[in-house]
């Protein structure tokens, strides 16, 4: 039995690969979830077969609970979500202790979670990013769009004046990316892509509604340059599974405006339109056959996927 231990279990993006796991190998695959809220307030508790509440995973003790529980719980696969928890990963993958343990990061993710880094790695590649503003050079009143370097969920990204940014300290200034503003429309891909088989798939979700930052109705579709700029995303992180990055339109077209080393919650949304990437990065890592999860889509074949509420009782005391 193959036991897989879920970061931030609280994410949409935690439940999303937990459902799809538990929903195509039942009880074939044992799951172990951690999180920094008790169990009954994380609903991927119910989905597994142990949960542990944790530290911050920018604590140091995060990194010792995670050891403990790599130990204790017999891991095989290490699934990290959180920025902190691929930094942390990878001070645990150099451990011969946990030699035969698969995670799903790597050296090159870790960077990429810092933004900035991100974005030279695409640059790099030949990934078509927006446009930088030194906004020492810009007029007063032109707007940016500036975001943290260690940003998460979109928090802290927004538009702002260049008159605004120079009221902000060194410091502050020294966390942020500094952009032009992108067009729509908003576009979010799931990128599977396993570089054994150079095989890659890529699904595109435009966010038709949006509701306390969540996507509440996409359409799925398919476009042949986010198709590409995927595939060589692929190639340049050497990915084995499912990531997903933004896009949005620059001056001369797409631009990729956020790269995720990860799935995201929204990924789900492209698993029911029949395009199971959670699987199939599961499979992908386990060596099974993973071609009955994933497809080519079609140029004229789209999607509309609306999401609705699902209720969970965690708990009944009296």
């Amino acid at each position: 039995m193959t036991t897989i231990l879920l970061g931030a279990a609280g994410t949409g993006t935690s439940f999303a690969i937990a459902s799809r796991i538990r929903a195509v190998w039942g009880d074939e695959v044992r799951i172990v979830s951690v999180d920094i809220n008790p169990p009954e307030l994380v609903t991927t508790s119910v989905l597994s077969d142990a949960f542990i509440q944790a530290p911050f995973a920018g604590s140091p003790e995060y990194e010792n609970c995670i050891r403990s529980i790599l130990s204790s719980e017999d891991i095989d696969i290490f699934a990290p979500i959180l920025n902190d928890e691929h930094l942390a990963a990878q001070r645990i993958v150099g451990d011969l202790t946990f030699g035969n343990l698969d995670v799903w990061s790597s050296e090159l993710y870790a960077k990429c979670t810092d933004k900035g880094f991100a974005d030279q790695f695409l640059r790099n590649i030949g990934v078509p990013t927006p446009n930088s503003i030194d906004f020492l050079q810009s007029e007063p009143d032109r707007v940016c769009f500036i975001k943290p370097r260690n940003g998460f969920g979109s928090k802290g990204a927004r538009k702002i004046s260049v008159d605004e940014l120079g009221e902000l300290s060194k410091s502050e200034l020294e966390g942020l990316i500094v952009q032009e503003v992108c067009d729509g429309p908003e576009v979010t891909v799931d990128s599977f892509y396993d570089v054994r088989a150079d095989a890659s798939f890529a699904y595109c979700r435009e966010r038709i509604e949006t509701k306390s930052g969540v996507c509440t109705k996409a359409r799925v579709f398919f476009d042949p340059e986010l198709a590409a700029i995927a595939r060589k995303i692929g190639k340049g992180l050497k990915q084995r599974g499912t990531i997903c990055f933004q896009a949005m339109k620059g001056q001369g077209g797409w631009v990729i405006t956020d790269l995720n080393v990860r799935s995201g919650a929204g990924t789900a949304i492209t698993c029911s339109a029949g395009f199971d990437v959670l699987a199939a990065a599961f499979a992908c890592r386990t060596g099974q056959d993973y071609s009955r999860f994933v497809r080519q889509i079609d140029e004229n074949e789209e999607f509309i996927v609306t999401r609705q509420y699902a209720e969970f009782v965690m708990a009944h005391r009296r």
